[in-house]
């Protein structure tokens, strides 16, 4: 499940300041070439293409006039993940890539802290679908394969409900931070986690917080126009 930051839609704002820089450092394992994509309202923008030095990427990043800007990553070996910056941020991580799903951690960017931890359940269930697709396959000529899919069905339902329990308590933990527009958008497979007619009221109250703290976010923008029931 790589270039899992596509699971939210293109989203981001005005142009750049040229006033602040955020240094971004990543060891990233086995990969040559980054693209690296900023997040405007309406799609993702080439920004760079890097070459890396002995897996090492090491850049500074813009500030747009919002003060909170996103990025996302598209690296060689499939990785792929997002950023979100702030002024005084000063980012240091590492990334590694295993079956197509990225691992990573990162630290010194509040914001980005809080996009990898909203991710972390999205890669625990891309994990499970991976090894739930591997069982599915030995069961395949089986007599009983019916009931043994349907066990696998119900384990997948369970980590489902799991995945959005773990982010909705993360949301309510945190309403103001941007970073739940993304963690609403999360869905695993083709199933949305969130529904903007079901969740209405968690949706609402998240975006007023976040209407509070960042008014006028072009990001928020969008989001209330397309989600907010």
């Amino acid at each position: 499940m790589n270039k899992l930051w596509l699971s939210a839609p293109a989203l981001f704002l005005a142009a750049c300041t040229g006033g602040d820089l955020v240094p971004v450092e990543l060891q990233v394992a086995g990969a040559k070439e980054v693209i690296v994509y900023r997040i405007d309202p309406d799609r993702l923008y080439p920004w760079d293409t890097l070459q890396l030095a002995d897996g090492v990427l090491d850049i500074e990043l813009p500030l747009d006039s919002s003060g909170s800007t996103f990025y996302a990553f598209a690296f060689d070996n499939n990785g792929s993940l997002r950023l979100g910056i702030e002024r005084g941020d000063d980012i240091e991580g590492e990334v590694s890539v295993a079956n197509n799903i990225t691992t990573y951690s990162l630290t010194g960017s509040p914001l980005s802290e809080r996009l990898l931890a909203h991710y972390q359940p999205l890669r625990h269930s891309a994990m499970l679908m991976d090894s739930l697709d591997a069982e599915a396959q030995t069961y395949q000529g089986l007599p009983d394969v019916a009931e043994k899919n349907a066990l696998l069905f119900t384990r997948y339902q369970a980590r489902v409900e799991k995945h959005r329990k773990d982010l909705e308590a993360m949301i309510t933990e945190d309403p103001a931070s941007l970073a739940n527009i993304f963690a609403i958008y999360q869905s695993v497979g083709n199933y949305p986690l969130f529904n903007p007619d079901q969740d209405a009221e968690l949706i609402r109250t998240t975006a007023d917080a976040m209407s509070e703290a960042h008014p006028n976010h072009p990001i928020l923008q969008i989001f209330i126009q397309s989600a907010v029931r």
